[in-house]
């Protein structure tokens, strides 16, 4: 079987990406499987099972080529499809040239992982903006108004109509939706998204668990800079804790367009002593194994948050939104502990809680561990992927045979 994968970011930077490349390398590893990877970076480049176009730098760029067709990119792909013979075409993120790309592979069987909840919203925040709730069923337009959380009303307007373009698209022509949590399967389900099904994603499952290293007072932050991720809300809440536990120390593993701003804040907030920035880090085994807690600040509704799952691996608690998948993954005083990003001072006191209480963080971390290692199976994750692709083909040859003419 011939697979290709099509993300947006051909870049490791953050949990989509991680899990399309981890993807990449399982299925590399199938007898008889040939794999592919396609999608967007700053620079072109071209490798024997890799094709990567200069992707868009400005944002209003991405959004107008959206919806907008690029010829040339269209017989681009047309060609490379052509060199490889795809069986079947696994997509992800698609947020560069998104209707070019779904023009040229539509002859193809296509499934897609959604990563994140911009199926269902425009912003992909999905949070209401006068209680800052979760909405409950997604993009209405009895609820328009309030899922205007961030742009002024023209960007908004315009958003809204590249969503309904895109999805209609989407829907359209795609055959089999995964979703890495049963709450954003939920929302698909509700959307009308057919074959909406929850996949986990891959998890290392074969880790060391220790608490040698660990330093007391010590968290860590792992994930993009982005205003989404709560970065900023993190940080004020960290000043806060260290008025009260000077002894703190914070280390943020990640980069964003946002990074020099958030380092003007910290020494704005007094706190550049206590916070270390690391970059972007393939390998966080020691960072993992040197902190107390792992920290989650997310101000939107996360589809899944593989950086919980990584820390529940390593038996380290999770501090955790109460914004989607957190609330499934982090059993509150179970597992971890559970915040609202919006509540002032509610994130300090759980930072303090576990500061001051080494015994518990353990506890928790060593629960989370029990509980991700539970609910996630690599080896039936990736056999329910291989399986629904061969479903698929099938099909479409089927399909096919139907509509050919008998001779």
């Amino acid at each position: 079987m011939r697979v290709l994968l099509i993300n947006d970011n051909h870049m490791p930077i953050g949990g989509a990406e991680q899990y399309f490349f981890d993807l990449k390398a399982r299925l590399k590893k199938v007898p008889d499987m040939k794999v592919f990877s396609l999608g967007f970076g700053p620079q072109p480049y071209r490798g024997d099972d890799v094709i990567v176009f200069k992707g868009l730098r400005s944002k209003i760029a991405k959004w107008l080529w959206q919806i907008v067709f690029h010829p040339i990119l269209y017989f681009k792909i047309r060609r490379h499809l052509k060199k490889i013979r795809p069986d079947v075409i696994h997509i992800h993120n698609i947020k560069q040239y998104s209707i070019t790309v779904l023009a040229a592979i539509k002859s193809y069987p296509l499934v897609q992982t959604i990563h994140d909840y911009s199926a269902v919203c425009p912003t992909a925040y999905n949070i209401h903006k006068d209680n800052l709730q979760p909405c409950s069923t997604g993009f209405k337009w009895r609820c328009c108004l309030q899922h205007h959380m961030k742009y002024n009303f023209l960007v908004y307007f315009f958003l809204i109509f590249t969503f309904l373009i895109f999805k209609k698209q989407q829907k359209k022509l795609i055959k089999k939706f995964f979703a890495p949590s049963p709450l954003l399967t939920d929302y698909l389900t509700k959307n009308h998204f057919i074959n909406a099904t929850y996949v986990p994603p891959f998890i290392n499952n074969h880790r060391q668990h220790s608490f040698d290293e660990i330093k007391p007072h010590h968290f860590l932050f792992v994930g993009q800079f982005g205003a989404h991720k709560g970065i900023y809300f993190l940080l004020e809440e960290f000043a806060l804790a260290v008025m009260k536990n000077n002894r703190l120390t914070l280390t943020l593993a990640g980069t964003g367009s946002i990074e020099n701003h958030l380092r003007q804040q910290v020494k704005k907030l007094g706190i550049a002593a206590h916070i270390s920035f690391i970059g972007w880090q393939n390998h966080l085994e020691k960072y993992y194994q040197e902190c107390t807690a792992v920290i989650f600040p997310s101000i939107w509704m996360e589809a899944f948050g593989l950086v919980i799952a990584e820390a529940m691996m390593h038996a380290r608690a999770v501090i955790g939104s109460n914004r989607g998948s957190p609330l499934w993954l982090i059993d509150d005083k179970e597992t971890g502990l559970i915040i609202n990003p919006y509540q002032s001072g509610d994130l300090a006191e759980k930072i303090l809680v576990l500061a001051n209480d080494t015994a518990l963080a353990k506890k928790l971390g060593k629960n989370g561990c029990a509980k991700i290692e539970r609910i996630i199976d690599n080896d039936r994750t990736l056999n329910y992927i291989i399986e629904s692709y061969q479903e698929l083909t099938i099909k479409q040859n089927i399909d096919l045979e139907i509509r050919s003419p008998r001779k």
